[in-house]
């Protein structure tokens, strides 16, 4: 699969995982493994351990994307060690593709102390900014490059307290 269709993946593989959340081996997760399939092509294998549950798709070409799903996920070991997490996170979802990794992150932080520290971390870091845009005191998004990688982070101060981050890191498809 392309990085392009990370996108599309990380919203279908997230809803799904979301809705599983707390049911057991059971026909809803058959109807999951139906309905990733059918939108991404793949062979689909939803498994559930206690709150975590996980998700295999495998297309035709040997590819696979492996997303987690619960109450504090491990981070990827692959996840690039020069992209900025921060400082106190717990994650939620993370989806690992060819050419990309996903991660629904929570932080106790105030949302404008979050997007500061990706601001200046990630810059410190050799990335370079390509946009930066505050919607609104509850929500805004940075997007970084550096060489052929890009990284996407979406800010959203949430209802319970803290901070909601969405993080897309991908390289460019050749």
């Amino acid at each position: 699969m392309q990085t392009r269709n990370l996108f599309l993946v990380s919203i279908v593989s997230s809803a799904v995982l979301a809705a599983l959340a707390g049911c057991g081996k059971s026909p809803s997760q058959s109807a999951a493994e139906a309905m990733v399939s059918a939108a991404t092509g793949g062979k689909v294998n939803v498994s559930q351990s206690g709150d975590n549950t996980t998700m295999t798709v495998k297309d035709d070409k040997g590819n696979e994307i492996h997303m987690n799903a619960g109450g504090n996920v491990a981070l990827p070991k692959d996840f690039p060690s020069d992209v900025h997490l921060p400082a106190s996170y717990t994650i939620k979802t993370a989806i690992n593709a060819p050419g990309g990794i996903v991660l629904e992150m929570h932080t106790p932080a105030a949302m404008q102390a979050v997007y500061s520290d990706y601001d200046a971390s990630m810059k410190s870091g050799g990335w370079t900014e390509a946009m930066a845009m505050q919607t609104s005191d509850k929500e805004s998004m940075l997007n970084f490059t550096k060489g052929e990688r890009n990284v996407v982070v979406s800010i959203v101060a949430a209802g319970e307290g803290g901070t909601d981050v969405h993080l897309q890191a991908a390289t460019a498809a050749k």
